[in-house]
């Protein structure tokens, strides 16, 4: 990945996963980096970040995308993630 906006380091949660960009009529698909982090010292929220490779996104620039999350609600997001990969394990259908 090229001119990142997103720090990736030896602590970044996943430094290669597999993404996309979604429009109207459009999908581009590419590596990408996710990472969930929290600012130290007096931070009440939970960042989870996204970045696609620009090297392989034409219709976008180089951007990155952040949720801010209350503890509550990162907690509620790695359930879902947790209950899903569990399902995608067992070979459930939605």
């Amino acid at each position: 990945m090229n001119e990142r906006i997103t720090s990736v380091t030896a602590y970044t949660t996943l430094d290669l996963v597999d993404g996309a960009a979604v429009g109207y009529d459009w999908t581009e698909e590419g590596p990408g980096v996710l990472n969930v982090t929290a600012s130290d010292g007096d931070s009440d929220r939970v960042e989870l970040q996204f970045e696609l490779d620009g090297l392989d996104i034409d219709r976008l620039p180089n951007h990155a995308d952040r949720v801010d999350l209350t503890p509550e609600q990162a907690r509620t997001v790695a359930a879902a993630l947790t209950r899903y990969a569990d399902r995608v394990e067992e070979g459930e259908d939605d």
